[in-house]
């Protein structure tokens, strides 16, 4: 008769990559300043996939749904962060430079997207310049 072995308490552990950045610990669902900053751009333009509402909650117990766009790959895949819209003037600036007046007229619409600032802070916005094709 086998005694049975005592559990192992020892915790499971795997290294870290020294130069993960920060940031990669506690990954957004939604694209972010910083994920410019690691792809060493400024700005990037987008072909829109798809737009839907999501429920973010930006302050503890607050709960609201806010459009997110969506974005294709190089590859043609679907990016799996997606843009927050959550500022009019980013709404604004999508009407103007997709000329779009509906949610189903920005399918396929490329758009810039670029670091600004917003009260000190550096922020994403939607460049209200149409891209040319």
């Amino acid at each position: 008769m086998t005694t049975p072995s005592a559990p192992n308490n020892q915790p499971k552990i795997r290294p870290l990559d020294s130069d993960k950045n920060l940031d990669a610990l506690f990954p957004s669902r939604f694209l972010k300043v910083e994920t410019l900053a690691e792809w060493n751009v400024t700005e990037i333009t987008v072909e829109i996939a798809r737009v839907q509402e999501e429920e973010v909650q930006p302050r503890t117990g607050e709960i609201q749904w806010k459009p997110v766009f969506y974005f294709r790959t190089k590859n043609g895949s679907i990016y799996p962060q997606g843009y927050l819209l959550s500022a009019k003037a980013d709404k604004d600036a999508l009407k103007k430079a997709c000329q779009a007046e509906t949610v189903g007229d920005l399918i396929g619409k490329k758009i810039k997207i670029k670091i600004d600032n917003w009260r000190g802070r550096p922020v994403l916005r939607i460049d209200p310049a149409k891209v040319e094709e």
